[in-house]
């Protein structure tokens, strides 16, 4: 690759910072560091330079990467990082080039007193010079730290370029609710799974689905409900799609219809009960295009084994007589949601005769659900429960940066999903 292409003029990008050439990056933040010392007044603290991880976000254009830079200044005071925010354009007619920025970015802790930095490379890459990503951001990588990616958009089937950073990396992020294609996305994801299992993987949806799987939890930890847990055989689900007839894309970006977090929920709620898929799949529905599913389930959870929903590994219970079970996920239309949230959970079960439904409702709510449960002759009263944290997109990726390890019941979910997908 010629000099010219490594440090080929690209687009003015302000909130990225200095263009510089890309050997001399290492050099150029050690002068920022330096200004900035300088420039404090007597009695402010001291900038260290430190980092705690390295965070690689890869974009598929300019205006995804300026969105997540805006996010990170909500990370700054808690994970101090050397970040690389990589832009790869793709197109067919793109020349072969590379054009490298460099920043140092500062935020008041406690008025002027305090203040904490975090360095910022941003790097445009585009036609053939895409394919040597990962060696072109490897020596950017500070040693001895962790290695995240935040891949944003559709994750690459069989893509050398992202298997590429996969393989520096040891937690790789995405986020489901921007999929394009979710099945054919979350079948690449179950097979990275197996195929890099070096390689932990997270969702920024599995955050949103958090607070559903927490209050569905929390119906059986009453001890009155908790035998019902056992008789249940149907879940419906609704996620919030956008008023158009067709599949689309929202002006925000937004894919709809998008039934991730429903799948996801799904998936877990499949997993801690035990079901299985029933044999006979004549009367399964899948129908992508509207986010529509239906499938027939055995149920196999003995009422005298059957654990809490909260329970952390392991399956609901001990196989006992089968049962058959549904579960079903429907779009719903909305146009005060983000395509793809869900809208309701119901479960609904059987036990020696009574029924029981168990409801978690938004009712058009954004930021609101209500929780209900029906008995056979009674209905009790309703509790509301916010839900606004998690709608916070740099919340969850703080969550996700907390994370060190695995994340072991979201893969364990994601091949549920996977395979009820199959």
């Amino acid at each position: 690759m010629t000099r010219e292409a490594i440090n080929s003029p690209g687009p003015r990008l302000p909130w990225a910072g200095k263009t510089v050439e890309i050997e001399n990056v290492e050099e150029e933040l050690t002068f920022l560091w330096r200004m900035s010392a300088d420039n404090m007044r007597t009695g402010q603290n001291t900038n260290v330079r430190t980092s705690i991880l390295n965070l690689i976000i890869c974009a598929p254009d300019v205006e995804s990467a300026q969105r997540a830079s805006a996010l990170l200044r909500h990370l700054s005071s808690t994970h101090l990082s050397r970040v690389t925010i990589l832009v790869l354009d793709s197109r067919s007619d793109a020349p072969g080039g590379i054009t490298t920025w460099v920043t140092l970015r500062c935020f008041s802790v406690i008025s002027d007193i305090m203040r904490h930095c975090f360095e910022q490379t941003t790097i445009l890459v585009s036609g053939s010079a895409i394919r040597s990503t990962a060696n072109i951001v490897q020596p950017l990588l500070k040693a001895q730290l962790p290695v995240y990616l935040w891949w944003i958009g559709d994750p690459p089937d069989n893509d050398s370029v992202f298997n590429d950073l996969v393989e520096l990396s040891n937690r790789v992020i995405v986020d489901s609710t921007t999929f394009f294609n979710p099945e054919q996305d979350i079948q690449t994801l179950a097979l990275l799974c197996q195929a890099s299992p070096n390689c932990a993987l997270s969702d920024l949806n599995w955050g949103r689905v958090t607070p559903w799987r927490q209050l569905i939890a929390q119906f059986f930890d009453v001890v009155e409900y908790r035998p019902y847990l056992a008789g249940l055989n149907s879940i419906e689900i609704e996620h919030a799609a956008a008023p158009f007839a067709t599949p689309t894309v929202t002006e925000s970006g937004d894919v709809s219809p998008n039934p991730a977090c429903a799948l996801l929920l799904a998936g877990w709620l499949k997993a801690r009960l035990g079901w299985l898929l029933a044999s006979d799949s004549s009367e399964n529905i899948h129908d992508t295009a509207s986010g529509t599913y239906r499938w027939l389930m055995e149920s196999t959870a003995s009422p005298r084994t059957t654990r809490s929903l909260g329970s952390p590994h392991g399956k609901t219970g001990k196989a006992g007589n089968a049962q058959m079970a549904t579960i079903a996920i429907r779009p719903q239309v909305q146009s005060q949601m983000r395509p793809g949230s869900i809208c309701l959970v119901r479960l609904i079960s059987n036990v020696e005769g009574r029924q029981a439904t168990f409801t978690v409702n938004r009712e058009g709510d954004p930021d609101h659900v209500l929780t209900s449960v029906e008995l056979s002759r009674e209905t009790r009263p309703q509790r509301t429960v916010s839900l606004a944290a998690a709608h916070d997109e740099s919340e969850l990726l703080h969550d996700e940066l907390e994370i060190t390890g695995h994340d072991y019941l979201f893969e364990e979910t994601l091949q549920e999903v996977a395979e009820l997908l199959g």
